[in-house]
C-alpha cells in the first residue's frame, strides 16, 4: 500500500478536476456559421498522428508510449516552450531507441505543463467534402484555465476553422463511435455543468458534434469518484474525476463496446469490488438495451476490471485511504497498434499477472488487425489519469463518402 501525504498528490490531481470549485459560465463567442454536416471521428478511425504533451514528471510513461507508437505510426510531441527544450526531449527518446523519423516536435506557449491533452485538446470534425475543423469545449479545470487557449493556438497555427462550445467538456468524458452515437456519463456532465440539465447538455452534443444518438450512463466506477465528495464507504475515498467514461467503457468499432467487468474471484479480495461490480452491471443493463444510430443492438465485450490499488494519505490531518483509478479500458488506439495498461511487477500476486494476460487476450480478439502492446500506467493513475488521457488522435484524412451517406440520410 502506497503511503503519501495528500497535499503531495493534489498538484497533479488538480490538473484534472476541481469540481467543488467550478463556476459555470457561458462564453459569448462570435463564430462563423457552423456546418451541421461536420462529423467527429472515433478513436479507431484512420489517424494522421497521435498527439501528446511532454511533461518531465511523467517521462517514465511518456517515453515507452512514444517509443512504442513510433515503431509503426506517427507521433506529435507538443512541448511547452516555457519549460522544455526539444533537443533534450529528443535525446531522451534516442536513449530509448525511439524511431525519430516517426516523431515530430511542436512548440506551444502556456503558463504550466499539462499532460492531459485528451481532455482539453481539439476535437476534429470533417464534412463530406473532406474539410476538417476543430471544436473545443470549455476546459473544466480552474487551475489550468489557460489551456482553454491550447485549441486556439493549435487551430491558428494549422489554419483550421475553430468552433467553441459554451459548455464544459473533456475528451475522457465522452465516447464516440464515428457513426452518430455518443456515450456520456450523467454524474460527470452534470458535475462540470451544474447550471444545465441533461437535455441541455445533450442538445449541445447534438449540435456541435451532429450526434443522432446519445446514450446516458448514470455514473462511473467508484475509484473515479472525486475525493472532495467524501468517502465512498468507511474511510475509503475515490481519487478521480467523477465519472470519465474512458475508465470503464470504450468503442472497439462502431458496433462493439468494451465494458469492464468484476470477476467473481475479485469479490473475495476486498468488499470494494462489490461497489465496482454494482456500477458496472448497472451500466451493462443500460448498454445491453441501448441501440445504435441505426436502431441496431451493440455487441458488448467484457474486459477484466484491473487490480484495485489502495494508498494511504492525510486529508486535513486525518488518515484516509484512497483508490487511484486503475483500468484496462484507458487504452490507446493508433492505426496499427493498441497500447493497453499492464499492472504486474515482480513480486506482485499471481492474480495481477493473470488479469494482465486476460486483458491482453480480450484486446487481441477485439483488434485483430492491430498489434497489442502494454505499458505500466501507475504513475498516471496516482495523478488521476491513464494512457488514453495523455494521448489524442489527430484526424484529417478524407473519410469514405459512404460513412456520410449513412449518417446523414
Amino acid at each position: 500500500m502506497k503511503n503519501q501525504t495528500l497535499h503531495h498528490l493534489l498538484p497533479g490531481y488538480f490538473l484534472r478536476l476541481i469540481p467543488v470549485l467550478f463556476l459555470f459560465f457561458s462564453a459569448c463567442n462570435e463564430l462563423p456559421e457552423f456546418n451541421p454536416g461536420y462529423q467527429p471521428f472515433a478513436d479507431f478511425e484512420e489517424q494522421e498522428s497521435t498527439l501528446l504533451c511532454w511533461n518531465k514528471k511523467h517521462r517514465n510513461v511518456l517515453i515507452p508510449v512514444i517509443t512504442t507508437i513510433a515503431r509503426k505510426d506517427h507521433v506529435t510531441v507538443f512541448y511547452n516552450e516555457k519549460n522544455h527544450s526539444p533537443k533534450i526531449i529528443e535525446m531522451e527518446l534516442l536513449q530509448a531507441r525511439a524511431n525519430l523519423s516517426n516523431i515530430t516536435f511542436e512548440p506551444y506557449n502556456l503558463e504550466k505543463d499539462n499532460i492531459w491533452i485528451r481532455d482539453y485538446g481539439p476535437s476534429f470534425l470533417q464534412d463530406e467534402a473532406g474539410n476538417t475543423v476543430v471544436v473545443g469545449f470549455q476546459y473544466p479545470h480552474l487551475a489550468m484555465k489557460d489551456y482553454d487557449n491550447f485549441n486556439t493556438q493549435y487551430s491558428q497555427k494549422g489554419k483550421m476553422p475553430f468552433f467553441k462550445s459554451d459548455i464544459f467538456g473533456a475528451g475522457g468524458g465522452r465516447e464516440i463511435n464515428g457513426q452518430g452515437t455518443v456515450i456520456l456519463v450523467e454524474s460527470y456532465e452534470k458535475e462540470i455543468n451544474p447550471g444545465l440539465n441533461k437535455a441541455e447538455i445533450e442538445a449541445e452534443y447534438r449540435e456541435k458534434f451532429n450526434q443522432e444518438n446519445v446514450i446516458w450512463l448514470r455514473r462511473g466506477i467508484p475509484q473515479d469518484d472525486f475525493f472532495g465528495h467524501g468517502p465512498i464507504y468507511e474511510n475509503v475515498y475515490g481519487y478521480g474525476v467523477s465519472g470519465h467514461v474512458d475508465e470503464f467503457c470504450r468503442f472497439a468499432d462502431a458496433n462493439t463496446i468494451l465494458l469492464a467487468e468484476v470477476d467473481s474471484s475479485d469479490l473475495s479480495r476486498d468488499s470494494f469490488y462489490y461497489l465496482i461490480r454494482d456500477r458496472l452491471e448497472e451500466n451493462y443493463q443500460v448498454l445491453s438495451q441501448a441501440k445504435d444510430q441505426d436502431g441496431q443492438a451493440f455487441k458488448i465485450l467484457r474486459v477484466p476490471q484491473a487490480p484495485v490499488l489502495f494508498a494511504t494519505a492525510q486529508l486535513d490531518s486525518v488518515d484516509i485511504i484512497y483508490t487511484p483509478v486503475t483500468s484496462y479500458l484507458n487504452f490507446i488506439i493508433t492505426n496499427r497498434l493498441v497500447i493497453i495498461p499492464a499492472y504486474y511487477q515482480e513480486g506482485d500476486p499471481d492474480y495481477v499477472r493473470e488479469k494482465d494476460e486476460q486483458a491482453m487476450a480480450v484486446f487481441k480478439a477485439a483488434f485483430p488487425t492491430r498489434e497489442v502492446f502494454s505499458v505500466n500506467p501507475v504513475d498516471l493513475n496516482y495523478d488521476g489519469g491513464g494512457l488514453h488521457c495523455i494521448t489524442l488522435p489527430k484526424h484529417g484524412k478524407t473519410r469514405p463518402k459512404k460513412i456520410f451517406r449513412k449518417r446523414l440520410m
